[in-house]
């Protein structure tokens, strides 16, 4: 079975839960839960949105999207047009159904797929892939076509390597059959000097490494 199947699968099976990561009505306990182990998947959208604000009348793409949480925002800060794109099934059936609800189906469209081969489009003002890089194997040409794409801002997630928590996840992914990918500080760097994207800022967050990359064409 490949990488995109076993992950597939996975996300195809944990859907709902991993939703459930966003919803306000918990106990103290999963909260408490969310917030040693979880927190950091709420954490790194408040981050993006700040870094993309403002977004009103922008054309967004959104990799990995899930159940769709980080575009339904884009949506709500006045995003002219979003694209979410996740391998999973059951995670797009989630997104499309909440984007109805909240009233923004008419500007977030939603597929299921692999990037890039389910984006033929391009010149998107911005994109994001949190939580995306943790599961694919070779992420060079990912990012090279992700750099083709954007003509503004690129933010992505990269799971750090060396963390507290790593040696759990490795166990936990290991168990679920899920595949795991896990960066250094210096292959990371490596990897985004290979995809072509020089310029960028470098953010420390919890268990993970946060990329903001200024795609626009420098000033001669």
């Amino acid at each position: 079975m490949s990488i995109e199947q076993r992950v597939r699968d996975h996300f195809d099976a944990d859907a709902r839960r991993f939703d459930a990561i966003y919803d306000e009505d918990k106990g103290p306990f999963a909260r408490w839960m969310d917030s040693v182990w979880r927190g950091v998947v709420r954490r790194r959208r408040v981050l993006t949105l700040e870094r993309l604000a403002p977004l009103a009348g922008k054309r967004i793409l959104d990799v990995g999207c899930g159940s769709g949480r980080y575009c339904f925002e884009y949506a709500r800060r006045g995003a002219a047009s979003v694209l979410g794109v996740d391998f999973a099934p059951a995670m797009i059936e989630l997104a499309a159904r909440q984007a109805q609800a909240l009233g923004v189906a008419d500007r977030c469209e939603f597929r299921i797929g692999a990037f890039p081969g389910a984006v033929p489009e391009s010149d998107f003002d911005a994109a994001t892939a949190m939580g995306f890089f943790d599961y694919i194997a070779d992420p060079v040409p990912v990012l090279a076509a992700l750099r083709e794409k954007i003509r503004g801002t690129l933010v992505m997630s990269f799971p750090k390597a060396v963390e507290w928590r790593v040696p759990f996840r490795r166990v936990r992914f290991r168990l679920l059959g899920c595949p795991l990918f896990l960066y250094t500080s210096d292959r990371l760097r490596a990897i985004l000097s290979a995809a072509g994207i020089p310029r960028y800022d470098w953010v420390e967050l919890d268990r993970d490494v946060i990329i903001i990359a200024d795609l626009r064409t420098p000033a001669s």
